[in-house]
């Protein structure tokens, strides 16, 4: 967008930014990065996903936290080396959104809840897009190209992918979740709520309890949000054995980009805060979980089964599965 002398324009500064997206393997370990400078950036992944997904989302993480720093009314230019991501936000989503988010065949559309997302972001916004060649010695794209695939790698390896300072976030105070609550900006912040839960210093939190349906249920609810807790400690400080003494032989989770693989661990989120629980029964000693999580740079519906099992002598609570939605 041009403006004229004297327009709100005049004393606005574009923002500069490239962004990148890795998959190893493809799918794979994934990850994405933004940056604008090496003291302004971010990346994440996750531990099975496309390149396409990275591209997409490092320009809604971009977008984001541009305007979680309080610019989003300042002019934009993304750099990126991929012409889907271009053509998806610049092009294919207005048409997708006018058939009621459906390709002119009928076909899915690949990511729809990311890119749902980004239309929702872009609205409003001066956002301009430069295509550049990848691996050309663009120096921007590469630093970004480099944190997408340092991204992918950590989850490789089963690590949480090093968050970026991004605008300055980590020291920029609190932001508001969909619980109504602030949430805690950084690692480092001492200003969490006494519900903060001990995680291994990422700062597992909940913005409430359920409250008891009926009397003969209390009991059991309050055990399964107990064993759901226990669950979201467990995966956010990576401790495989306390995952495995909660699972089910044959356990499935379900990850954001739609894969599905055994077990219960991988790559958690920076800073996850859940908000309340909701138990449901579903059947006989069989119990659905439901409640939205919050982390720095996106949110996510959880839901959780869990069954009533004999374990050795005793009953005890294991979770048969759980899956992960993003949400906007």
């Amino acid at each position: 967008m041009s403006g004229t002398r004297g327009s709100r324009y005049d004393d606005l500064m574009t923002i500069t930014a490239a962004v990148d997206g890795s998959a190893l393997g493809n799918p794979g370990p994934s990850g994405w990065a933004w940056i604008v400078s090496d003291q302004c950036w971010d990346a994440g992944g996750w531990a099975h996903g496309t390149n396409n997904l990275g591209e997409l989302t490092a320009v809604l993480e971009l977008l984001r936290a541009t305007r979680e720093a309080g610019r989003a009314d300042e002019p934009l230019k993304i750099l990126a080396d991929s012409q889907y991501a271009i053509n998806v936000v610049t092009k294919w989503r207005h048409g997708w959104r006018k058939r009621g988010w459906q390709k002119a065949d009928k076909k899915p559309i690949a990511n729809l809840d990311v890119i749902q997302a980004l239309d929702e972001e872009m609205a409003g916004r001066d956002v301009t897009f430069e295509w550049v060649r990848g691996h050309a010695g663009h120096e921007l794209n590469e630093k970004a190209d480099d944190r997408a695939r340092g991204a992918a790698e950590a989850c490789q390896a089963g690590r949480v992918p090093e968050p970026g300072p991004r605008f300055g976030y980590a020291d920029s105070g609190s932001r508001s979740t969909d619980e109504g609550e602030d949430a805690s900006a950084g690692e480092a912040s001492v200003d969490r709520p006494a519900s903060v839960l001990r995680d291994g210093g990422r700062g597992v939190s909940e913005a409430g309890a359920p409250e008891p349906r009926a009397p003969g249920e209390a009991d059991d609810q309050t055990r399964v949000v107990s064993a759901e807790k226990d669950f979201v400690r467990a995966w956010a400080a990576g401790d495989h054995e306390a995952l495995m003494a909660l699972s089910a032989p044959g356990a499935r989770r379900v990850w954001a980009d739609g894969s599905m693989r055994s077990g219960l661990g991988g790559p958690a989120p920076v800073a996850p805060r859940i908000g309340r629980i909701d138990v449901t029964s579903v059947g006989p000693e069989v119990w659905l979980v439901t409640y939205r999580m919050s982390w720095r740079g996106g949110t996510s519906i959880e839901a959780s089964v869990w069954s009533e099992a004999v374990l050795g002598s005793a009953a005890g609570l294991i979770l048969v599965w759980h899956q992960s939605t993003l949400s906007s």
